[in-house]
């Protein structure tokens, strides 16, 4: 019996109108127990027929007060703080309008019927306000204690003492399945430490780790603070602290992503490890990027990408005039479009379909839009990969950047960005030197006579969450159970998140004259395998014990440390402090563009080792590590290499 009438309570709910039935039953007793507080419980000294007459004028005011506002539309057994509001709002109105009802009648005498006395009034305010707020609350404790699962409580601390705090204090004390017990709260105001809130002890965070983690076995510590009110730098130090306690890190979201204006404790997130690795926010130079920008018309290539994407988000909030969206990937390209109709309804963009290599698609696309800035995201990123496929690297990296920097210049569009990487400087691998070759021929074309368009390159390193980024890789392995792959213990990364990589791609593209190559401040380098293990700990398991980490050996093409391209000695500053203008050797046009076309000419003739020869004599630092092509740096070079002429002849140098 008892199990049925469980089922049936988990399965229904009391409907409105049922409710507001209950809510008037409640408020009629009320009415009358108030009648007799006002008269000593001494029935004899009320008049039966005046409170009659009080009483069916009472009642009505107070179902317009309960329909007015919707008192009773709540769900009992979720009662919640706004549910009381309400109630407590409708009594209140109920009993003004009496009052001043009772008042007025006072001065008529046919209107005695009305004049309800003050005392019985306040008296059943009070008990019915009481009454209808206690049933709920005892309505709900009831319904969680029998018929909720009562899971052990977890206990917990909150980073915030503040307004938000206390609402995700309420949240999870209402919530009975996530079994949260906050035990303190943390709080780096001095002025709260030792205090209370709710009866809950505030603590700093020295206090907390040295005497109330361990003695309260804290699990979790939630971050309940806004965030932009909590700097990337203090975040890390609190992560970094709870990873060394082995105690989980969360956090709520921000106050405009929570559901229907409310916080749910469904909607608390572990923090993610790109909190970890993210820095101060950019200071940007809005103004000058704004009028960059405003009313023009931009190709970006390689659009459906994780860079290529996120600049199209950032460009799609300044003002230009039309945005074309270039990339050959079908579904992403898709996918982008649908995003953009929500978030930009008013910004003009069209999708085109292509490939950078095909010349005819590219010159109708500059033909028919006429393009004042192109960013150039589309290229082949894996290392791994482009060793192994030495031709596409070629075709598509290089190929494809000299076809959109020659078009620009033919149709004289204003600006143009190429995005290299830090695998560009002293490249070790086939995709870092076809970058490099990139930066060597688009630098060469801005020096040349006649050319009006603007060149800039920005190099960064690790995009994180990029698509091909360890971060996804090492998530994915943690939520099939691991093992975690690392290709060697000692590898380090420079890391930069994708907004932050972007924002500084327009900065960048609104300095100088042209021909720069700009060099971003990565932070310090990251060891991928603590990154490993923090993604672990995050992820609430033990590195090694529940989760193992495999060395897995470097890659073909892969090498140990990135050159770090903040470095004084190679870099010139800009008025940006994380924008730097590299020194690099300068080339003639001529002898450029006579070299790189006969390496892509060669493309359709040789096999991938003379490709990749040609490469080395055009980048001559391109020195090849765990790769299959180191040999042919042992080797005599078969032809002379492209270095700056030391005469000013304008012999042009062949490469064989």
């Amino acid at each position: 019996m008892l199990r049925l009438l469980k089922k049936f309570l988990l399965r229904h709910i009391v409907p409105r109108g049922m409710v507001l039935i209950m809510d008037l039953f409640v408020t009629a007793i009320s009415f009358v127990l108030a009648y007799l507080l006002r008269f000593n419980l001494d029935p004899v000294l009320i008049d039966i027929h005046r409170a009659t007459s009080h009483f069916l004028v009472a009642l009505p005011v107070y179902i317009g007060a309960f329909l007015f506002f919707g008192s009773f539309s709540g769900i009992i057994r979720h009662t919640t703080i706004q549910d009381a509001v309400k109630l407590v709002l409708a009594m209140s109105t109920g009993a003004t309008s009496l009052l001043f009802l009772s008042t007025a009648a006072r001065n008529f005498p046919d209107m005695e019927f009305l004049v309800i006395p003050y005392s019985v009034i306040l008296i059943h305010f009070f008990v019915t306000t009481v009454l209808l707020v206690g049933t709920r609350m005892a309505i709900k404790e009831t319904y969680q204690y029998c018929f909720l699962p009562n899971r052990p409580l977890k206990s917990v601390m909150l980073f915030g003492a503040g307004e938000l705090g206390l609402i995700t204090l309420n949240v999870l004390a209402q919530d009975r399945i996530s079994g949260y017990k906050v035990v303190g709260f943390i709080d780096d105001k001095r002025t709260l430490n030792g205090k209370t809130l709710n009866g809950i002890p505030i603590y700093s965070a020295r206090q907390a780790f040295r005497r109330v983690v361990k003695a309260e076995r804290v699990q979790e510590i939630i971050i309940s603070i806004n965030q932009p009110n909590i700097s990337p730098t203090r975040k890390k130090e609190l992560l970094e602290m709870c990873l060394d306690n082995n105690i989980q890190l969360k956090q709520i979201p921000a106050v405009n992503d929570w559901m229907n204006g409310q916080l749910n404790s469904k909607q608390i997130r572990n923090v993610m490890i790109a909190d970890l690795l993210s820095r101060e926010a950019i200071h940007l130079e809005i103004g000058e990027i704004k009028e960059g920008l405003k009313d023009s018309i931009i190709l970006i290539t390689g659009a459906a990408g994780s860079i290529g994407s996120e600049i199209v988000r950032q460009l799609m909030a300044f003002d230009i005039r039309h945005a074309i969206l270039y990339d050959q990937a079908e579904t992403p390209l898709y996918d982008l479009q649908n995003e953009l109709k929500v978030k930009f309804p008013k910004t003009s963009f069209d999708l085109i379909i292509g490939d950078v290599r095909d010349p005819f698609r590219l010159y109708q696309v500059f033909d028919k839009y006429q393009p004042d800035i192109v960013f150039n995201a589309a290229a082949y990123k894996h290392v791994p990969l482009m060793e192994a496929h030495p031709y596409e690297a070629i075709r598509v990296n290089i190929g494809g950047a000299l076809l959109l920097a020659d078009l620009s210049v033919q149709f004289k569009v204003k600006k143009f960005v190429m995005l290299s990487t830090d695998k560009a400087v002293n490249p070790t691998n086939v995709m870092g030197a076809s970058k490099r070759i990139c930066e060597i021929y688009i630098q060469a074309l801005s020096q040349k006579e006649g050319v009006s368009t603007q060149f800039i390159t920005t190099r960064f390193g690790n995009v994180l969450g990029s698509n091909g980024s360890v971060v996804p890789l090492f998530q994915k392995q943690i939520e099939e159970g691991g093992p975690v792959t690392v290709t060697h213990p000692d590898i380090t990364r420079f890391f930069m998140t994708i907004p932050e990589a972007c924002q500084l791609v327009l900065e960048a593209g609104f300095m100088g004259n042209g021909g720069e190559i700009y060099v971003f401040d990565m932070g310090k380098p990251v060891k991928i395998y603590d990154l490993a293990k923090k993604m672990i700990s995050l992820s609430g398991f033990v590195p090694e014990q529940d989760i193992a980490i495999k060395f897995t050996g470097l890659r073909p093409g892969e090498k140990l440390y990135e050159e770090l391209l903040a470095n004084k000695e190679n870099t010139l500053p800009t008025h940006h402090p994380k924008i730097m203008i590299a020194q690099v050797r300068k080339y003639p046009y001529d002898e450029v563009n006579a070299s790189i076309r006969q390496l892509l000419a060669a493309v359709q003739l040789e096999d991938e080792e003379k490709l990749v020869s040609r490469m080395k004599l055009l980048v001559p630092e391109f020195i090849s590590q765990n790769s299959r092509f180191t040999k042919f740096d042992k080797e005599q070079p078969v032809g002379p290499r492209l270095e700056k002429s030391k005469r000013k002849s304008k012999k042009k140098i062949s490469i064989i």
